[in-house]
């Protein structure tokens, strides 16, 4: 009886696009959602079912939210992974200018002027696709489940 309990209070929601996990909520996550009438509703979940959200003093409908605050929930998508990559380049980029500058080249100090502009041009597109996204993801066309120990998607953590 104890595992059953146990096990029950192990909910997670998950949001699926094409059978691809998205986001993942957990129990005692702070939930922020705009609902389809254009009201904000926030507080932290004490369990889901398959057809709400039961938060602290106040319930959500699945079929009443319009966009959900998924920030630091969901992966990192194509757009983010060549932010980083542009960032990551554009430092080392620079970094092996100024080595080679350093110990390789006879009689030139400081940094070229065309490394910089390029690498710091790196860095900012970079920067820009990795931390401009929103907070918030539309629901449209995302499949949004209760899940427990027994499913596919669910993680242990």
């Amino acid at each position: 009886m104890s595992f059953a309990a146990a096990a029950y209070g192990q909910q997670q929601m998950v949001l699926l696009k094409r059978g691809e996990m998205v986001a993942r909520f957990e129990q005692g996550d702070n939930i922020k959602c705009k609902l389809r009438n254009g009201k904000i509703k926030e507080g932290m979940a004490i369990r889901y079912t398959d057809s709400f959200i039961l938060l602290r003093g106040d319930t959500i409908m699945f079929s009443d939210i319009y966009k959900i605050h998924a920030k630091g929930k969901r992966e990192a998508d194509f757009r983010q992974k060549v932010g980083t990559v542009l960032m990551i380049g554009g430092a080392g980029y620079f970094l092996i200018d100024q080595v080679n500058t350093l110990f390789f080249v006879e009689g030139q100090s400081g940094m070229d002027e065309g490394v910089a502009i390029t690498s710091g041009s790196l860095v900012a597109a970079g920067a820009a696709l990795t931390f401009l996204r929103s907070p918030y993801m539309k629901v449209r066309g995302l499949s949004i489940r209760m899940i427990t120990p027994e499913s596919r998607y669910y993680r242990y953590d």
